[in-house]
């Protein structure tokens, strides 16, 4: 049989955070039902004292060794959680007093694929707030799990959150016992399993039904929103699943009965009555065209059949047509810059070569306006690439890849850069190659930069990741961000290998190195290689969380911004940072 570990974590009241009644008895609840599935547990909650991230990554340790000696490995957390620099914060005891008494659920997922352990499984029951709190937002944590540079076949990760972004998840009482929505959901998969979840398989000479994890999500949500029906106050609860491993990967086998009483727990109001969202968000929307077209045996085809839904989404349309670039700015003499809409910009800089024997500038030609006025750098003597920092009326700054022959079109929405998109320019090369592909290559990247910031866009099977990776050869050097996009769905998906061809496609075409491609692909490269990309930090904010896990070091004026990334798709920090960042830029290091 095969061999399976799980560490378990349910913290009740990290610092001063409202108590939660339920964490620790779910915890409990879900650690002896895997114990009675034949899993090593080691179960961690604050019943009796304090737990600390350091004590969470030591269980983990015991289990993630080298030789490998797990098929699998779960990771379950129920508590207070926050969403922060697009990754989710796990709080323990200490925090937020102590900034790293957490678990940075994004970083440990990036050294988990490089465990050794085929399948590793994360169950996050908490919420997704953004802080509220200056020490809310000051907090790091760490990333929990050992680094093994010798693992080269990476582990499949299968992830499950109790909600999407930036929102709470609740707990109250379900069937007279207080439970966490998603830890009853999840629970419910395996005793009350519908027969089109459940399949047969076979262990040496035993026959049982399983659930596998691809079966999950679509219960889970459906068992949520049952919950959710019947309780006034709670507006809705989506929950966030990826599920890239294997079709006969399960967690458990159908037990149809639990012998193990819950403790009595929490109940915890929500806001006003409200209505379950429709189960097509935007995201989701935006993302299923995409993975449809994915799917087809052309890549010609890929957006015949998006009429249903965009129709039903008029949201969606609306997004979509935003993030097209405006045909009529694809002329700079400078044949490099960029135009922003959505905000005022009051100053831009930009970095110079190491060596001076160019010398870029930029000029900011139009300021623009948060109306439909476009703001229009130009950046001047461009060789191949350079760093950007724009400065907004509102304070804050975006730093932006300017690459020569390309003109960016950016779009500030929100908290800060939402969308950015590239254009050769039609004194460029490629321009009349973009002219005969514009049509599908707008729909196609506007599409996928939707379902990316609402963290839909994920390859779930090796045919997906072959087809877009197909269509990203013949539409990087017309887009950058394809290759960039495509290169964190590769990562997502364990397909490093993928991730390493974008790259090279994409220096072949550019002449430089994106960060964020550089940094995802930096375990298949050569170790002796320098690191060196544009620009001179991460592009999307979700990047930053994997600095520390791939040993990236950023000047310290750099690491000091973190906490103050905003909560958008592209790199924008807070007004705080901003004056330091912009003299950083212009030193020229």
């Amino acid at each position: 049989m095969l061999r399976k570990a799980a560490v378990i974590m349910g913290i009740n009241k990290p610092g001063h955070y409202t108590p939660l009644k339920s964490a620790t008895s779910g915890a409990e609840q879900v650690a002896q039902w895997l114990k009675n599935e034949g899993y090593d547990v080691t179960c961690l909650t604050d019943r009796n004292g304090q737990v600390t991230a350091q004590m969470a990554r030591e269980a983990i340790s015991k289990y993630v060794t080298q030789p490998p000696r797990y098929n699998m490995l779960l990771i379950y957390f129920s508590g207070h959680g926050e969403y922060h620099a697009r990754s989710d914060l796990w709080l323990f005891s200490g925090a937020p007093t102590n900034p790293n008494d957490a678990i940075n659920l994004e970083g440990a997922i990036d050294l988990a694929k490089y465990s050794g352990i085929p399948n590793v499984v994360f169950i996050s029951d908490a919420c997704r707030s953004l802080p509220d709190t200056r020490s809310g937002s000051l907090i790091k944590g760490i990333d929990a799990f050992p680094s093994y540079s010798e693992v080269t076949n990476l582990s499949k990760i299968d992830y499950f959150k109790a909600t999407s972004e930036s929102q709470p998840a609740f707990e109250g009482e379900i069937k007279g016992q207080n439970q966490g929505f998603l830890t009853y959901a999840l629970m419910s998969a395996y005793i009350d399993s519908p027969d089109e979840i459940t399949r047969e398989v076979i262990d040496g000479n035993e026959n049982f039904t399983v659930v596998p994890n691809r079966m999950l999500e679509k219960f889970l949500q459906s068992k949520i929103n049952e919950v959710i029906a019947n309780k006034p106050g709670v507006l809705f609860q989506q929950i966030d699943a990826c599920v890239p491993s294997d079709d006969d990967v399960y967690i458990s086998r159908v037990i149809r009965s639990l012998t193990i009483s819950a403790k009595r727990g929490r109940s915890k109001s929500g806001k006003s009555r409200g209505i379950i969202p429709p189960p097509t968000s935007v995201g989701d929307a935006a993302s299923g065209i995409v993975m449809r077209s994915l799917n087809r045996e052309q890549s010609s085809e890929m957006i015949q059949d998006e009429t249903d839904i965009l129709n039903r989404n008029p949201e969606t349309v609306d997004m979509i047509n935003n993030r097209m670039p405006n045909p009529e700015l694809t002329h700079f003499e400078s044949g490099c810059g960029f135009n922003i809409y959505g905000a005022q910009v009051t100053k831009a800089v930009c970095s110079k070569s190491a060596n001076n024997d160019y010398k870029e500038w930029v000029e900011v030609v139009k300021h623009g306006n948060v109306d439909n006025n476009n703001a229009e750098l130009r950046l001047w003597e461009i060789n191949r690439a350079a760093t950007l920092v724009v400065e907004f009326a509102n304070g804050k700054c975006s730093i932006l890849p300017a690459l020569a022959g390309y003109i960016g079109h950016a779009i500030y929405e929100g908290d800060g850069l939402a969308n950015v998109s590239f254009v050769p320019s039609s004194n460029s090369g490629l321009h009349e190659e973009y002219l005969r592909s514009k049509k599908e290559i707008d729909r196609f990247r506007a599409l996928v930069s939707l379902a990316v910031k609402h963290n839909s866009f994920k390859v779930n099977s090796e045919r997906e990741a072959n087809s877009l990776a197909g269509i990203i050869r013949m539409g990087k050097a017309i887009d950058p961000t394809l290759g960039l996009y495509a290169a964190h769905a590769f990562s997502q998906a364990g397909n490093d290998k993928l991730v390493k061809d974008v790259i090279y496609y994409m220096r072949h075409d550019l002449g430089v190195d994106l960060f964020d491609v550089k940094l995802l692909a930096l375990r298949q490269m050569n170790s002796a290689e320098e690191f060196s990309a544009i620009p001179f930090c991460p592009i999307l904010t979700q990047t930053w969380n994997l600095l520390r896990p791939r040993g990236i070091n950023l000047s310290p004026i750099l690491i000091q911004a973190m906490p103050y990334l905003c909560n958008s798709l592209w790199t924008t920090f807070q007004p705080t940072i901003t004056k330091s960042i912009m003299d950083y830029c212009q030193i020229g290091e």
